[in-house]
């Protein structure tokens, strides 16, 4: 039997989060097996980087899948969350790069070897990081089942993904537009590329006519790869330059004529309505450019320097001849980085009178969110995957509802990127990561293979060679991240976790990776597995401070949540997060005020346990409601309310709705259980019932609150239930098991009602909390006398003369006894402000258009708030009258 005594004073997250932590790894309790006869419940951890440390958005994405599987656990579903880890290759090698430069050395000077080596010790010193911070943070994944992007399994099943694709034509080599990181030297997936606002200029060039006419002027941000322009673009339907459509331009400096080309794709609210066009340079250029079967010469290389005109895909004799007009006029721009020749290059069109003018613009620019540097759009020979085929099984998942999102507006943004599908440039120029299993020829022919033993009998019977050259390239990260939810369940072999649970049952993610990652889980789910890798697609929202900016280093408005953790505990940090999630806003305005109230709470909370302890009669042994007809009308009223807790928050995490969750939480168990049944169970009257209704409620709400607050519902429930289970594997409270009564709660509900105007009637009056107040009214049961006493801090005295009926005409005639002249101007405020109300429900009532047009419940609750108004009018006019 624990006693107050034996309780610590105040609780300690520091305390008792990291005992907790230790235990729960040491019994293993988050840990699974298959369990073919129960209803799986599998999330997949999304694998954050071996890089990485917790940052906020951790919080609203980790934290809801932590909820998530601890409640559908205690729903005795077969539970698991599957946690692992990202290798993260261009974000770990541009780390380890910069390390190596610290001790003056290079990753090619070290060699590929060598330099994979120091990546693996990396791995084993750092990469453990963000899993104690995730245990910090009171995350309970099954760790025994955690798998790394590298591991050898893994990356067996990514090696035969991309032999079997390339067998079936879905995966080339080719030369296409990428994403160029001059600095990381590699391209960059579009997830990598983040669009930072600039603000530049918008230069207006002029391109004279061949024959010598004023030709047209373009509009560009980019001067630089005029070099490189190979036409200019005009809308079809843009009168203005109807005229010049199948004649040429001259591009100066260079003096290289370029047709003018009619395309849909030109904003003719931009700039002039006239653009450059680039395809070696620009996405949308490059697009134009294959419509119009334009040549694409390259005049920025890998490096971001300028250069003589090369060719990724090689033109024709006289698609060359044209380039290679003007060549010598490039001859002083080459060798500058880009931006030095932009410079230089305006200055020359100035000189030459081809800039009209220059206006302020701005704009977005690309830029890598690996070095920071802007990215350079380039064509290169590279992998690439076909979408297109693998596309379409994933849309018509989408579209029959085998998958959906939570909210229902992704699902739009998901069909959008698959029905605006480019292929999938999937090579990378670093070390570190799924080495291409592809090997080549002295003579350039490629072989794709398992091995390299596979390779060379390859090459032996197709080439007649075995001297061949394995590709130094590595798989883009978010190839085998898309093949994350069924290889760490065993694919290819078929295992009974593969069987069993897979598909998952929900993905929790981020809007920004739906059609990077969540598309690309689908689409090789579905061909590798033949199901879709889950049935529903969480998305948490975005995170902004309390002011509504986006949060970053350079605002200074960055949160380290595990600051959060040491200040408020974990359970404070989760809290305070969930409470300001809300999921059809998708914006989480964090303030750490949530936290610190949530830290508060949980220290009242267990204070209500010491509170309980320390009663007379004792902690019981086993945890059980009295007889129905022995409970209080408090009683039923603290039942009632559980009930409808427990079934507002059961709907709330089935419906994802994890701010509605903690807020009821927070409202049930600040308000209703301590600040009221907690105070009312002093009563003398609730003696014979007070101690298991406490217990039994304190026992079903922490079950209730566990999945948001692990550690102090652990803590409380080790002392109420002393023999029971852990509180991860307890039985979710059932709300139909729960008794309730909503007459007595409504009676209860109208007494504090009336507990709350007294109150404020003391303050009112000015009478001190502690000076003996006596009120009067009609004879009330001794229960609630003493209730009236207890919370009101009144005595009560009975007086057959004021009339009441029902108990709530009698509630409302209670009346304080003071200082007349005090308690008749307080009367005469109340009348007044119940006149005030009693006219305007009179006035809407007595309005016609309103009664024919409201619901029949809504004018129904207008006319019992009407009644009720007239009858606390008319109860303050009797207390009035009888002052004389």
């Amino acid at each position: 039997m624990a006693l107050r005594s034996e309780l610590a004073k105040s609780y300690d997250p520091a305390e008792v989060e990291p005992r907790l932590i230790a235990r729960n790894l040491a019994t293993g309790v988050y840990h699974a097996e298959v369990d073919p006869g129960r209803p799986p419940f599998i999330i997949s951890m999304p694998p954050p980087n071996i890089t990485g440390a917790a940052h906020i958005g951790h919080g609203s994405t980790y934290t809801p899948q932590d909820v998530l599987t601890r409640y559908h656990r205690m729903r005795g579903e077969n539970a698991d969350w599957l946690p692992g880890q990202d290798h993260a290759a261009i974000a770990t090698e541009a780390v380890l790069v910069r390390e190596l430069a610290k001790e003056g050395l290079t990753r090619d000077g070290l060699g590929r070897d060598a330099f994979l080596a120091r990546a693996w010790k990396w791995r084993e010193q750092y990469g453990n990081r963000i899993n104690e911070q995730f245990k910090r943070l009171g995350f309970g994944p099954d760790w025994q089942r955690e798998r790394f992007t590298l591991d050898a399994e893994l990356s067996a099943a990514v090696t035969k993904v991309f032999v079997d694709l390339y067998g079936e034509g879905k995966i080339y080599r080719g030369t296409r537009l990428v994403n160029w990181d001059p600095v990381a030297q590699s391209t960059l997936s579009d997830a990598e590329v983040e669009n930072e606002p600039h603000s530049g200029s918008l230069w207006h060039l002029r391109y004279r006519a061949e024959d010598g006419g004023d030709g047209v002027i373009i509009a560009t941000t980019r001067p630089e790869t005029f070099l490189a322009d190979v036409a200019v673009a005009v809308h079809p339907e843009d009168e203005r330059y109807a005229h010049l459509v199948g004649r040429n331009v001259v591009l100066p400096l260079v003096n290289r004529p370029v047709p003018v080309i009619a395309d849909a794709a030109v904003l003719r609210e931009f700039g002039t309505g006239a653009v450059k066009v680039t395809p070696a340079h620009d996405a949308t250029d490059y697009e134009i450019g294959q419509r119009h079967g334009l040549p694409m010469p390259t005049v920025i290389d890998y490096d971001g320097r300028i250069i003589f005109p090369a060719w990724r895909v090689e033109p024709d004799a006289a698609m060359r001849a044209r380039i290679d007009v003007g060549r010598d006029a490039l001859a002083k721009y080459v060798g500058l980085d880009r931006f030095a020749a932009r410079t230089a290059i305006v200055a020359d069109l100035e000189a030459a009178g081809a800039l009209e003018r220059v206006e302020p613009y701005e704009t977005t620019v690309p830029v890598s969110s690996r070095s920071g540097e802007i990215i350079e759009p380039l064509l290169s020979l590279q992998w690439f995957m076909a979408m297109e085929t693998l596309a379409k099984p994933a849309l018509a998942a989408y579209r029959n509802g085998e998958v959906r999102f939570v909210p229902e507006r992704f699902g739009r943004t998901y069909e959008h990127g698959l029905e605006n599908l480019r292929d999938w440039n999937i090579s990378r120029q670093v070390w570190w990561g799924h080495q291409l299993p592809v090997w080549y020829t002295p003579d350039g022919d490629a072989i794709v293979a398992y091995d390299a033993e596979e390779a060379r009998e390859i090459g032996r019977e197709r080439f007649g060679t075995i001297e061949l050259r394995r590709d130094p390239d590595t798989l883009d990260t978010w190839f085998s991240s898309g093949l994350w939810p069924f290889t760490i369940l065993g694919w290819p072999r078929q295992t009974r976790e593969l069987e069993t649970w897979y598909p998952n049952q929900v993905m929790v993610t981020a809007r920004e990776i739906i059609f990077l990652w969540v598309s690309r889980m689908i689409m090789l789910g579905l061909h590798c597995v033949g199901r879709i890798p889950f049935s529903t697609v969480f998305i948490t929202p975005l995170v902004f401070d309390k002011l509504g900016r986006k949060m970053s280093k350079s605002l200074g408005n960055a949160i380290d949540p595990m600051e959060l953790v040491d200040k408020y505990g974990a359970d404070g940090f989760r809290f305070g997060v969930l409470r300001q999630m809300r999921l059809e806003s998708q914006e989480l305005r964090f303030d750490e005020e949530k936290c610190d109230e949530a830290r508060r709470f949980n220290n009242k909370l267990w204070n209500a346990l010491r509170f309980i302890a320390s009663l007379d009669e004792g902690l019981p042994d086993r945890i059980e409601l009295p007889a129905p007809d022995a409970l209080t009308l408090a009683d039923w009223w603290i039942l009632t309310k559980l009930r409808s807790a427990a079934e507002a928050v059961t709907h709330a995490y089935d419906h994802f709705e994890m701010g509605v969750a903690a807020d009821t939480l927070i409202q049930f168990g600040w308000y209703e259980f301590c600040d009221w049944y907690l105070e009312s169970s002093k009563a003398p009257a609730q003696r014979a019932t007070r101690m298991p209704v406490l217990t039994y409620v304190l026992d079903v709400f922490v079950r209730l609150m566990h999945p948001i607050a692990p550690f102090v519902t652990e803590e409380i429930a080790s002392v109420l239930l002393r023999d029971g289970p852990p509180i991860a594997v307890s039985r979710w409270p059932d709300g139909d098991e729960i008794p309730f009564d909503p007459v007595a709660a409504a009676h209860y509900d109208r007494f504090m009602t009336t507990v709350e105007r007294l109150r404020n009637a003391r303050s009112e009056l000015g009478i001190a909390p502690r000076a003996r107040v006596v009120v009067t009214g009609p004879e009330l049961d001794e229960t609630i006398v003493e209730q009236l006493h207890l919370l009101a801090g009144v005595e009560f005295r009975a007086d057959d003369s004021i009339p009441g009926d029902t108990f709530a005409e009698r509630l409302d005639a209670l009346r304080l006894q003071a200082d007349p002249a005090l308690l008749r101007e307080r009367y005469e405020r109340e009348i007044a402000k119940l006149d005030v109300e009693v006219e305007r429900l009179e006035k809407k009532l007595d309005n016609e258009k309103f009664v024919a047009n409201a619901k029949p419940d809504v004018v129904a609750a207008e006319r019992e708030k009407l009644d009720d108004y007239r009858r606390q009018r008319d109860g303050a006019r009797n207390a009035l009258h009888a002052l004389g």
